[in-house]
């Protein structure tokens, strides 16, 4: 008697322990709302351009940029070298230099004709006129000096500086051409994590400041990055609307490189569950569904033959809200 209870009570016990893992299997099926996107072409831009210009008419006599470097604010990328400044600044300083001789002596022959004059032995007005020319030659020597410091900073101007933290896209001459004042020598794209889309202008309603957008290089490779709109440029650019975003992870891709944004074009509900509860057999894709008190194995169409990112299959027919669902054995 005691055995046959021992055998029940153990019997039981594995009926529940099977009842429970069952039910732990069980999931009801639940509709949800789903947004669709659609790849909207885009084309990659720099966030912000500039450009190297020579404000000198000269010889390139260093060039340190070339195209694909990047380069730090200030560095300096090209050396214009006038040849008519060095003689000036020669020039402007052996005056100078001569200049402050003249002064040194006419202040030593005012000191002793002062002297001189205060015993007697000199004329006052003399002594005024040698003075006035004095305070003469000091601000021809201010005059001169503020002369060679204005030749200096021009010589200065032939130092060409990349103007931020920036990729060389292109450089327009080489070591030894003759430039003119104004004449670009390089073009920058700034490399301040901002990347610029072009998308076209009938996209304009479904994109937003703060909204989220997904982007995708398909020659690259097919991995989603998600990217958060951070400006929307007020003025269309050749039919296409001009948005700044931030890409999650950044994004290594060319200037005008293209990319598809994954745009949304609506909403609707739609029945979605694990892939773990599907299962397929010559062809046929499976879904345990609970028909009165026992389960059954139920033919189900999928929207799509892989999972999304969540991993979870979209049925179209084959089940309906409320139904209740197992995990296959």
């Amino acid at each position: 008697m005691a055995v046959t209870n021992m055998r029940a009570l153990f019997a039981s016990a594995i009926a529940a322990a099977l009842s429970g893992g069952a039910f732990a299997q069980t999931l009801t099926v639940e509709d949800s709302i789903v947004v669709d996107y659609r790849p909207v072409i885009a084309r990659i831009e720099a966030g912000d351009t500039a450009t190297a210009r020579s404000r000198l008419q000269g010889v390139v006599t260093r060039l340190n940029m070339v195209e694909g470097q990047v380069v730090k604010a200030g560095t300096v990328v090209a050396v214009v070298t006038d040849d008519t400044i060095a003689p000036q600044l020669s020039s402007l300083s052996s005056r100078i230099e001569g200049l402050k001789s003249q002064i040194r002596q006419s202040e030593e022959d005012l000191t002793r004709n002062e002297g001189l004059l205060a015993r007697g032995f000199y004329p006052k007005a003399r002594l005024d006129e040698e003075r006035t020319a004095l305070d003469v030659l000091r601000r021809t020597l201010s005059s001169a000096e503020a002369e060679r410091r204005a030749i200096a900073a021009r010589e200065a101007e032939g130092r060409i500086l990349a103007p931020a933290d920036a990729h060389v896209t292109d450089v327009n001459v080489v070591q030894g051409s003759v430039v003119s004042p104004g004449e670009v020598l390089g073009s920058f794209a700034t490399v301040d994590g901002i990347v610029r889309l072009a998308l076209p202008e009938r996209h304009a309603a479904t994109i937003a400041e703060g909204e989220t957008v997904s982007l995708r290089l398909p020659s690259r490779s097919d991995d989603i990055r998600i990217a958060t709109i951070v400006k929307i440029y007020p003025e269309l650019r050749q039919g296409a609307v001009i948005a700044d975003a931030t890409v999650q992870g950044g994004l290594t891709a060319l200037f005008g490189e293209r990319v598809d944004v994954l745009a949304p074009v609506g909403e609707r509900r739609a029945i979605r569950i694990p892939k773990e509860y599907v299962s397929t057999r010559f062809g046929v894709d499976f879904v345990r569904v609970a028909v009165g008190d026992r389960f059954v194995d139920a033919p189900v169409a999928l929207a799509a033959p892989v999972v999304d990112d969540q991993g979870k299959y979209e049925i179209l027919s084959g089940l309906k809200p409320g139904d209740k669902i197992q995990k296959p054995e």
